[in-house]
């Protein structure tokens, strides 16, 4: 059953990560700065859903390949506001 939810948080944050990566090339003065935030966004989420697959996939019986894509996706979730609120700023 838990799994269900987590495949819902998957649905929900999976599209905010897209739309991170997406809106980022507008926001950015210049390809070196879009290298690198992405990477920071995709290296500090796989870190996290590692860490949470890890943790919660030993320690509960939720699938751990659903914990990690949604430990990856929700790290972009705040930066998927930020991109989103500057969008809206400009004329």
């Amino acid at each position: 059953m838990y799994n269900l939810w987590l495949l819902l948080v998957c649905l929900v944050t999976v599209p905010a990560m897209a739309y991170a990566h997406l809106r980022l090339p507008f926001h950015t003065p210049d390809r070196r700065h879009l290298r690198v935030a992405r990477i920071v966004l995709l290296a500090t989420g796989a870190g996290f859903g590692w860490i949470m697959a890890r943790i919660y996939g030993l320690a509960t019986e939720l699938n751990p390949v659903l914990i990690f894509i949604s430990g990856v996706a929700l790290v972009h979730v705040p930066a998927a506001c930020v991109l989103f609120l500057k969008g809206r700023e400009q004329p």
